[in-house]
């Protein structure tokens, strides 16, 4: 039996945590350079503004000015959402997180009447210790478990935030209410293809020849079919898998033509990626920049290109990479042009432990490996980028368009330390 947590609207909901006056109003946390909506109150979405809207567009669905537009705060979202988890992990096992949000798991007993108590139980001790409502859905398999915890969400007065998906007649009745483009792992062209062969509902698609699934679409689209017939296909949680590549890139929040600045963003992305190798215990075999200009200004000469280059052993370790990456925008830059994006790459990646080292090699890899677990370590307990590279001065001028904070959550970043947005 598959558990599957999901915190409700989790941006907006980890907004009005520090901010209670955003309870019953329309809430939309924008993306990166305040582009485009990428979370909704319910409020919001009874308006009609549809996910991905870009915000200029709010107007043609609602009034914008009854809607409160707020930019993203990721460190803050990621830092309540380990502490869901750690609250949802003293209670269940083998809990495995799927996203900044959910997170699949087991149960250490099987009776449903017990479970349910306990469940109900981790509801509300959540939206009290931490103040996220979250919804929680039972099913013999995960696609069927995202289906319940859908209806979890519906109506929480009759479900208590929980809802088990078991019976067989159940689950029929829900499959032929379920349309077919809200089944997990169906995304808008696929959904599209079957709704030409009249494949509606996810009742209709169970009912169509596995072979017609398998031949027509993919042998992953096939598992989604066995598993909403209650068949476990064990899916494999996407956040186990480990990266064949790693890249950290921003679209700058305007156009930017100094060398310097641009240099400092490369590094500051480069530290990120190394972070993020090290945090996966990985190393990068070769490391790629790259700069583009804004192709939507025609007043403006574009220009984009990439460099690649290998290292000589590969490494997770954060000046090897900072210094890799500008050797590489060294190549690459050009004078007189105007650039809007810019971003590294980590290719060739591969587990550390396989790391072949050089019998010339001047570097004392295990004083490096030493020197950056103390960092990460520094950065972890007082904010990221606590201690950073020297050549990255954070300027300001390349980082993205964020003009809807709100103050009220700054209460956060004073508790934990986390003083960058």
């Amino acid at each position: 039996m598959y558990g599957l947590v999901d915190c409700n609207n989790f941006f907006v909901s980890c907004e009005r945590v520090f901010d209670p006056q955003l309870n019953g109003k329309k809430v939309v946390v924008l993306s990166n350079n305040d582009g485009c909506v990428i979370a909704r109150s319910n409020e919001a979405k009874a308006a009609g503004i549809p996910m991905g809207c870009p915000a200029f567009k709010i107007k043609e669905h609602t009034d914008p000015n009854q809607v409160i537009q707020l930019s993203a705060r990721h460190i803050m979202y990621h830092d309540l959402s380990n502490r869901v988890f750690n609250i949802v992990g003293k209670e269940v096992v083998n809990l495995q997180e799927y996203s900044v949000d959910e997170a699949f798991f087991t149960l250490r007993h099987k009776d449903v009447k017990t479970n349910h108590q306990t469940m109900a139980g981790l509801v509300k001790k959540i939206n009290q210790y931490v103040g996220i409502p979250v919804s929680i859905g039972f099913a013999p398999t995960r696609t069927l478990a995202k289906i319940a915890n859908h209806i979890a969400k519906k109506d929480r007065r009759i479900t208590d935030g929980v809802y088990w998906l078991i019976r067989p007649e159940a689950i029929d009745i829900i499959l032929r209410r379920t349309p077919i483009e809200d089944v997990w792992g169906i995304g808008r062209r696929i959904a599209a293809s079957l709704k030409n062969k009249r494949i509606m509902t996810a009742a209709d698609f169970v009912k169509m020849p596995a072979s017609i699934v398998r031949s027509q679409f993919s042998v992953t689209l096939l598992r989604t079919q066995l598993e909403l017939m209650g068949h476990d296909c064990q899916i494999v949680n996407p956040v186990t898998i480990a990266h064949k590549t790693i890249m950290t890139s921003r679209t700058f929040g305007k156009v930017l033509t100094s060398r310097d600045e641009i240099a400092d963003a490369i590094v500051s992305f480069a530290e990120k990626t190394a972070r993020q190798l090290r945090d996966e215990s990985s190393v990068a075999g070769s490391i790629m920049v790259f700069v583009r200009g804004d192709r939507f200004r025609e007043d403006l000469p574009f220009y984009s290109n990439s460099c690649q280059l290998r290292l000589e052993i590969p490494s997770n370790d954060t000046m090897t990479i900072a210094q890799q990456a500008l050797k590489a925008f060294n190549i690459i830059w050009r004078d007189g042009f105007s650039y809007r994006k810019a971003g590294v790459m980590a290719l060739d990646i591969e587990k550390g432990k396989a790391i072949q080292l050089s019998l010339f090699d001047p570097y004392d890899h295990g004083k490096l490996r030493r020197l950056m677990t103390s960092i990460d370590s520094i950065n972890n307990s007082y904010g990221s980028r606590s201690v950073k590279l020297a050549p990255s001065l954070i300027r300001g001028e390349w980082k993205p368009n964020q003009n809807h904070f709100n103050s009220a959550s700054q209460t956060l970043h004073f508790y934990t330390g986390m003083l960058n947005p």
